[in-house]
């Protein structure tokens, strides 16, 4: 039974680019013109749309399924989707130009198209051949690299309305030749549209990368094409067990500080009012951010709940940046800062509440169990501690991201690392406190809570 009146499935299985699909006629852009056809025509609580894998008629596509009737489009591009739209979805009658009628000779080319799939694979698995997959992902840093250069150069910029390389590579102070390679290339990433011999920002680089953007996030992307580095030297971190090129957060360039400190506050701004809302303040007045940096969760807090006394506690070398998100929040009256060296002092006396976000990924087992004993101690009697962070389950190799980011912390701490949830409640209960619970969360974090006993 059919929860809308219609369900199209449209293929958009991407292949490698000598291989006929869809996706390679320009699956992309009828898919865009699809939902926005159906959008205008008011058919958004009556037609859902779904990608679906190869449908086995590639080199006739696009490809899509009208269902209930279970009517089969073939060559369905962008420019044809108005029609289709307006016949089929609207009118109720099938396309006749596009509609496939011929069902036993469509059945025989699907047929067809599977066998020729089914040996090409067998002969690469003779031939010794590394699955594609495997092959691209041993590829991909060439594709993160352009970017990352893009982002360095400040490429997206330079182009402003529409320019030649020529033109960009004077902005960027760059050769010629190469800035013309990597402009080709980030074309061909669809990170660029190229008219002629002129290369333009596509919608999301002209938001998103642009200076002049209101939503511009280089300065935070700057932060992971200071990571480039730190990566390249995984293979002897892995052999040594630790950092190679150790520089602690006091001691960085203040470049690579502000880039950080940029990269936090963009992840943070839109995660904290989600995360806030998850964390119960009935009976808190005394709040403590535990190295909160831009003070984006401090922010979060206090629009929650007004009243609330809140102090955000970081590095020397930090705080001036938290000063200023909260000064550009309206809140410098309401959040205090606090300096100093959370492996060391004693934060936040007198807390009702400490809440620590993408702080425990930098600290040694030790260390964490450390920081907890204090936390401890600056709490009042029944306050809690609240941790945000990446929890692997027990297997250690889920969630994948927060599996992959334990080399992020190998390259870059001296001991960092991800950790299970049972570590953490074994931390935690050797500290002193109860009642330890995780909670899970939207997205790749989720909560360890905890009571002082």
């Amino acid at each position: 039974m059919e929860v809308f009146k219609y369900h199209i499935y449209l293929c958009a299985q991407p292949k490698p680019e000598w291989a006929l699909s869809c996706a390679g006629c320009g699956a992309e852009q009828t898919l865009a013109e699809l939902r926005s056809q159906v959008s205008k025509s008011g058919l958004d609580s009556e037609v859902q749309i779904t990608t679906c894998g190869c449908l086995g008629l590639c080199e006739k596509g696009p490809n899509l399924v009208i269902y209930p009737e279970g009517v089969w489009y073939c060559g369905v591009t962008s420019d044809k989707v108005a029609e289709l739209v307006a016949s089929h979805l609207k009118a109720g009658k099938p396309v006749d130009g596009f509609a496939r009628t011929d069902l036993a000779g469509m059945k025989r080319e699907i047929i067809e198209h599977l066998l020729k799939v089914k040996a090409r694979k067998e002969y690469m698995d003779r031939s010794g051949m590394l699955p594609e997959g495997v092959n691209n992902l041993m590829r991909g840093f060439m594709e993160s690299r352009i970017m990352l250069s893009a982002i360095e150069l400040d490429i997206f910029s330079a182009i402003g309305p529409g320019s030649s390389a020529k033109q960009v590579a004077k902005r960027i102070k760059a050769d010629p030749r190469g800035t013309e390679t990597i402009l080709n290339a980030l074309a061909a990433l669809k990170l660029l549209s190229k008219t002629g011999d002129r290369f333009h920002n596509t919608p999301v680089t002209a938001r998103d990368l642009v200076a002049d953007s209101p939503d511009c996030g280089r300065p935070a992307m700057m932060h992971t094409v200071h990571l480039w580095h730190r990566w390249s030297t995984l293979t002897e971190a892995v052999k040594k067990g630790t950092a190679v090129e150790l520089v602690e957060m006091k001691k960085r360039d203040p470049k690579v500080t502000r880039a950080f400190i940029a990269a936090m506050h963009k992840n943070a701004w839109f995660s904290a009012p989600l995360v806030v809302s998850a964390i119960d303040l009935n009976g808190v007045n005394t709040l403590l951010d535990l190295g909160g940096g831009s003070g984006a969760y401090a922010i979060a807090f206090a629009r929650k709940k007004p009243n609330l006394k809140i102090t955000v506690f970081d590095l020397p070398n930090v705080i001036p940046l938290t000063r200023k998100y909260i000064a550009q929040a309206g809140l410098e009256r309401v959040i205090k800062t606090q300096a100093g060296d959370l492996l060391k002092d004693q934060p936040g006396k007198g807390s009702d509440l400490i809440f620590a976000s993408a702080i425990c990924h930098m600290l040694s087992p030790r260390e964490n169990i450390s920081l907890f004993k204090r936390v401890r101690k600056s709490l009042n009697a029944h306050g809690r501690i609240v941790i945000q962070d990446f929890i692997l389950q027990r297997d250690k190799i889920s969630p994948r991201f927060a599996a992959v980011f334990a080399l992020n912390m190998l390259v870059n701490t001296k001991a960092g690392g991800t950790y299970s949830g049972k570590e953490y409640l074994d931390w935690l209960e050797k500290a002193g406190f109860a009642q330890a619970k995780i909670q899970s969360l939207p997205g790749p974090t989720s909560l360890v809570i905890a009571k002082k006993k």
